[in-house]
Formats: structure tokens, sequence, C-alpha cells
């Protein structure tokens, strides 16, 4: 199962070593681990697309598949992809990736903007990996765009309140869309606590699998 072959490296940080691919996903303050296939970014934040961590991931046949704003601060082989938008990568077989919308509706700044504004372009990840999906939500909160990804195998849902959903709210999404597993994320030692990832637990439908951090 695809959960199974899944490592939190803290944060919204995973990596995903299945059919013969290495992926990551916002991978940040990573120190060591194998070289990526693939790394995909869901925005610019800096806890999310942190160029010393793509670059010590990376080798000469890393593809790095990001929105705009953040692509075209990346170097090497650099894929741009907006929300709705689909992307096949020759170069890592049987792996297809979807860009589904990330942005808030209701987390604002003092000056009452939004964190994660719609306009921006900013994605979750919806992983098709020869059949089974994975999606990252990215920083956001449930928004309609969540429906295209309902009955997912693993559901990577952010739960801190903090810039995204609240637990309540990351329970909401995982009842709208009914993936197989789901994985709190956006909490540990950055922003969060792992009573946000309990609470989501207790209140999520399904699975729900608390992971722990590796490096």
């Amino acid at each position: 199962m695809l959960v199974d072959s899944l490592e939190w490296l803290g944060h919204s940080g995973f990596r995903i070593s299945a059919r013969g691919a290495t992926i990551y996903i916002d991978p940040y303050r990573v120190s060591r681990g194998p070289k990526a296939d693939l790394i995909l970014v869901t925005h610019g934040h800096y806890d999310h697309f942190s160029p010393q961590d793509v670059e010590r991931l990376s080798h000469e046949h890393t593809c790095l598949v990001a929105p705009p704003a953040v692509s075209e601060r990346a170097n090497g082989r650099v894929s741009s992809i907006a929300p709705g938008e689909e992307i096949e990568l020759p170069s890592v077989p049987g792996v297809e990736v979807a860009a589904v919308a990330a942005y808030n509706t209701s987390k604002r700044d003092r000056e009452g903007r939004l964190f994660h504004p719609r306009e921006a372009g900013w994605v979750g990840f919806d992983v098709n990996l020869r059949g089974e999906r994975l999606y990252h939500s990215g920083d956001t909160d449930v928004i309609p765009e969540m429906d295209s990804v309902v009955g997912v195998d693993v559901a990577l849902l952010p739960v801190s309140g903090v810039y995204v959903m609240t637990a309540g709210e990351a329970a909401e999404a995982a009842r709208r869309i009914q993936p197989r597993v789901a994985v709190p994320m956006h909490w540990g030692e950055h922003i969060g606590t792992r009573e946000d990832a309990e609470a989501f637990a207790e209140g999520a439908p399904g699975e729900v699998r608390l992971l722990e951090r590796v490096q």
C-alpha cells in the first residue's frame, strides 16, 4: 500500500519511495536522504520551497515540478504547473502529477490579507503512481477543488490551524475526500502540536496514521 512507502520529514515534507522512484514533496530541513527523481513544491513560502534542500537532494536528472512563482526561481530540469493542470514525466516512468488549487478562505494576517490567496496560483498535488493516488493538499482551507480528489488512497492534510486548516476543519476535509488513509501534517517542531494531530485523528472518519518524523 502506498502509505507504507511514505516517510514524514517534518512539517509538510514527505518522501515517497515507490515503484523504483524517490519523490520528495516540500522538503524542508532535510539533512540527508537518497537523491530525488522528482521534487514537488506546493508554493513559495520558505518552509515549503527551500532551495538549499532542493539542491542537496537533487542530481543531474532530478525533475522539479512547482507553480510558476516557484519554478521561475529554480534551476535544472523544472516544469511549471498551475491548478487544474496535469503533467507526465518521461524521466519518472509510471508517475503522473495533477495540480489542485490550494488557498485560504478564512486565515488572514493582521491587515486582513489571506495568507494563501487563490490568485497566487499555489497548489496541492494529486500524485498517481501506477494506479495508486496520493493527495498532498499544500497550505489550504477546505475548498471545493478538493472534490477532484475524492477517494484517493492517501490524503496528507494540514491540521495546525496556523495559516491552514484546524484539526476540525481537516477532519471535515477528510469526510469530503474519503481517502483510504489520512495523514496529518503541518505540525510538530515548526508549527502546531501533536495534540493537533491527535485531535484530527479523533475527528476524522476512516483510518488515520500519525507518522513519526524521520531524517
